[in-house]
């Protein structure tokens, strides 16, 4: 039946109620497009090797003025404590190099992607939803991620660093790092697990998670520089809690045991 003038002000009207709590179930403005079918990096991954796509060594090249940097750090102190014995993490780019064999995982949504790393528990925040810088952001270890897909390849730039002054992998508040992750397999890399990682447990497959690093920081590099993490899917249970905190408050609580 055909609609009359009544009635359809009275549709207009119904769908301008209902199209409010519609949009705002659909989410902000910047969300992701979901029909688009990209990689799912979800999981638990454990660094297996890493490669300096130029040949040679893997260890960072500094600067005349980098080496100079660190040396001066290193001047104001008698000595200077493992960082990692007090639980604090190196943060980017060292924990995406780490041959530890502590697992990074992976949950990821149309607006970002989580990693936690076991290793000091560190958390970084990649936000693949398109939406723009913020202003707001203060500098990390971890710095702010922003990604964004080429192809079947996330693209991964990461600014905001606050200082990290110690070998191997420092870094200013300059720094940068750009980041390309890509899913392959077992027989396209030449990389094979180190002989520390090799007593873990097995991966699942021969699935790998290539991510490939370039850190840009004049401060402390001789240029820019590129290495490739090579990872392998392992099982949910390879990934734990890291501990490292409370060891460090029971061992000062022993410190007021009554009666010693």
């Amino acid at each position: 039946m055909p609609l009359d003038a009544t009635t359809s002000t009275e549709g207009a009207r119904l769908w301008a109620t209902l199209a409010l709590p519609i949009a705002l179930l659909a989410g902000p403005a910047h969300a992701a497009d979901t029909g688009a079918a990209h990689p799912d990096f979800s999981g638990v991954w454990m660094a297996i090797g890493v490669e300096n796509p130029a040949g040679g060594s893997t260890a960072p090249r500094y600067s005349a003025a980098g080496v100079a940097r660190l040396e001066a750090f290193l001047a104001q102190f008698s000595e200077v404590p493992e960082a990692g014995a007090a639980c604090v993490g190196a943060g980017m780019p060292a924990v995406m190099l780490s041959l530890v064999s502590y697992p990074i995982e992976f949950v990821q949504n149309a607006s970002r992607i989580l990693m936690v790393a076991e290793l000091e528990t560190q958390v970084r925040r990649v936000f693949i939803d398109g939406r723009p810088p913020s202003d707001t952001i203060f500098p990390t270890g971890q710095g702010y991620s922003l990604g964004h897909w080429e192809g079947d390849t996330l693209v991964v730039d990461t600014t905001l660093f606050e200082e990290w002054p110690l070998r191997p992998w420092p870094r200013s508040e300059d720094a940068s790092i750009v980041e390309r992750f890509q899913l392959t397999r077992m027989d396209k890399i030449s990389a094979r697990r180190s002989g520390f990682i090799a007593g873990v447990l097995p991966p699942l497959n021969d699935d790998v998670l290539a991510v490939d690093i370039t850190i840009t920081d004049p401060a402390y590099y001789d240029g820019p520089q590129r290495r490739i993490a090579y990872y392998q899917r392992m099982s949910d249970e390879a990934t734990s809690e890291y501990a490292c905190s409370q060891g460090l408050w029971h061992d000062q609580l022993e410190g007021f045991r009554l009666g010693q």
